[in-house]
C-alpha cells in the first residue's frame, strides 16, 4: 500500500471479513497527524478459489468475466461512496485504487476513508450496552443517512451494527455500501444479499424491495440494541440461544408473527419499531423521513 500511497504508514490491522481487511494508516505532513482506515479487498481471495470454478466446468475466460465483475461491484461501491460524500452521518470516502496483479491472476482494490469507532465496539460480553436514549440518537442519525440515500436513489441492503460506526463527536454514520444498489436496478427484484438477521421478509423471498426494506433493516438493529442484543423470537437473556433457536425465530419473523416487545424499550419505541418492521412493506414507514 505504501507504493500506492508513499506518505500513508500502515499502524495496525482494525478486522477482516470474507473479501477484504481494514488497517488503520498514518501520515505526517509539516507536524500535522492524520489517520484514516484502508480497506483492502483481493479478487479472488485465494488462488483455489479459481481453481473451485474451473470444477464447476468454467473456462479461463468463463473465471476471468466472473471476477472481472467482482471488480465491477466494488467499483459500484466507491463511485457510490463518491455520490454520498460530505454527510455528516456517512462514512466519509478518501480515495481508492485499483491494481492488477503482475505475477499472479487477480486485482487488489484499496480504498481509504475517514477513521471512525465501529459500533460493535460498544458490544460487552457479546451484548450491544446501550441505553435507550443512545440508541434512538442512533437510530435518528442513520436515519438521516437514508434520507441522503433516498435523495440519490440508492438502497443500502446491508443496515446491521458492523456496518454503523460512531464519529469523534459521537454521531453515528453509516458505511460500507459494499451490496448497494440503485432502486432503479433493485426494483425488479432484489437477490438474497445482506444478512439474514436483518433482513426484510420480501428480500428474504426474492421479491421487489426499496427504501422501506432499509428502513426495516434499521428497525431490527433498533429491536436488537433494546432487546439485550437478541433478535425475535429467541429466548431472553440470559437463558442460552441454540440453532434451533434461531431458525425457529428466522422462520416466524418471515412468517409475520408479531414482535414481542424488546426488554429494554418503552410502549413509544416499541410502536415505532413495530412500525419499522411491519411484515407488510405497505404498513410500514415508507421513507427515512417519516
Amino acid at each position: 500500500m505504501e507504493k500506492i500511497w508513499a506518505d500513508w504508514e500502515v499502524v495496525k490491522l482494525l478486522g477482516e471479513g470474507s473479501f477484504g481487511k481494514v488497517y488503520e494508516v498514518v501520515r505526517n505532513r509539516f507536524g500535522i497527524e492524520e489517520r484514516s482506515a484502508v480497506k483492502v479487498i483481493t479478487i479472488p481471495s485465494t488462488p483455489s478459489e479459481a481453481n473451485s470454478l474451473r470444477s464447476e466446468g468454467m473456462t479461463d475466460g468463463d473465471i476471468t468475466a466472473y471476477y472481472k465483475g467482482l471488480v465491477q461491484d466494488f467499483v459500484q461501491e466507491i463511485a457510490l461512496m463518491s455520490q454520498l460524500r460530505g454527510h455528516s452521518n456517512i462514512v466519509g470516502y478518501e480515495d481508492y485504487e485499483v491494481i492488477e496483479h503482475t505475477d499472479r491472476f487477480g486485482w487488489d482494490i484499496y480504498i481509504r476513508m475517514e477513521l471512525l469507532t465501529p459500533l460493535t465496539s460498544r458490544m460487552e460480553n457479546g451484548v450491544m450496552a446501550m441505553t435507550e436514549q443512545e440508541a434512538v440518537r442512533m437510530a435518528i442519525d442513520i436515519s438521516t443517512a437514508l434520507e441522503e440515500c433516498y435523495d440519490k436513489r440508492i438502497v443500502h441492503r446491508d443496515i446491521k451494527p458492523d456496518n454503523i460506526f460512531i464519529g469523534k463527536n459521537g454521531e453515528y454514520k453509516l458505511g460500507d455500501f459494499g451490496v448497494a444498489r440503485t432502486v432503479e436496478k433493485t426494483i425488479s427484484g432484489l437477490s438474497k444479499k445482506g444478512t439474514y438477521t436483518y433482513m426484510a421478509p420480501e428480500i428474504y423471498k426474492g421479491e421487489p424491495g426499496g427504501m422501506n426494506s432499509d428502513v426495516y433493516s434499521l428497525g431490527m438493529v433498533l429491536y436488537r440494541v433494546l432487546n439485550d442484543g437478541r433478535e425475535p423470537f429467541t429466548p431472553y437473556a440470559p437463558a442460552p440461544i441454540g440453532y434451533e433457536d434461531k431458525q425457529k425465530a428466522l422462520a416466524r419473523r418471515m412468517n409475520g408473527e408479531a414482535f414481542p416487545q424488546p426488554r429494554c424499550a418503552s410502549a413509544e419505541v416499541t410502536q415505532i419499531i413495530n412500525k419499522a418492521c411491519a411484515y407488510h412493506p405497505a404498513a410500514r414507514y415508507q421513507t427515512p423521513t417519516q
